[in-house]
C-alpha cells in the first residue's frame, strides 16, 4: 500500500494562496460594510475573513499539520481524504486519466454511474460522477502515485 501526504513547499504555496484570497474577500466586505456605515464593520469583517478562510482551507490545514495521510493507493481501492473518508473500490472506479496543465499533475477519477437496488440502470439517468485529484501538492509526486496506481488499473493520458 503506497501513502502519499502533502509537499511542504506546495502546500505552503496554496495555503498563500487561500490568504491572498481571504484578504481580498475581507477587503470586499470591509468596503461594503463601510458604504452602508455599519458601525462594528472592523469585528464583522474580521469574523467573515476567520469563517470564510475556515471555508477554503480549515480541513487541508488540518490535515497536512496532522500529517495526515491524503492520497492511500491499496489493494482494495482508492483512498483520497479531499474526496471522501472512505476507500472507493476498484470496481467502482471507471476510468483513470492523467491531465497534465503546465508543470502541474492531475488524476481524474471517473466512476461508474449509481446503480438503482434492482440493477436496471443509473438511478434517476445519473451520469457517471468525476472528481479530481491535485497530484502536485503530494510529496512523493505524481510519478510515484502512478507506479503505485497502475499495478491495480490503468491510467488514460490526456491529450
Amino acid at each position: 500500500m503506497a501513502r502519499f501526504r502533502y509537499h511542504r513547499e506546495s502546500f505552503r504555496r496554496i495555503l498563500a494562496i487561500a490568504i491572498g484570497l481571504t484578504l481580498v474577500f475581507c477587503g470586499v466586505v470591509w468596503l461594503l460594510l463601510g458604504i452602508y456605515g455599519v458601525r462594528h464593520m472592523n469585528w464583522i469583517t474580521a469574523g467573515t475573513g476567520v469563517i470564510f478562510f475556515a471555508f477554503i482551507s480549515a480541513r487541508m490545514l488540518a490535515q497536512y499539520l496532522r500529517d495526515e495521510t491524503v492520497l492511500a493507493v491499496q489493494p482494495v481501492g482508492l483512498y483520497d481524504a479531499r474526496i471522501s473518508s472512505e476507500t472507493i473500490p476498484w470496481e467502482n472506479i471507471k476510468e483513470l486519466v492523467l491531465i497534465r496543465r503546465e508543470q502541474d499533475y492531475s488524476l481524474r477519477v471517473v466512476l461508474w454511474p449509481e446503480r438503482s437496488g434492482n440493477g436496471a440502470g443509473p438511478i434517476g439517468g445519473r451520469a457517471a460522477r468525476e472528481h479530481e485529484v491535485d497530484l502536485s501538492v503530494l510529496e512523493q509526486g505524481a510519478r510515484s502515485v502512478l507506479e503505485a496506481i497502475q499495478h491495480f488499473m490503468p491510467v488514460r493520458l490526456e491529450r
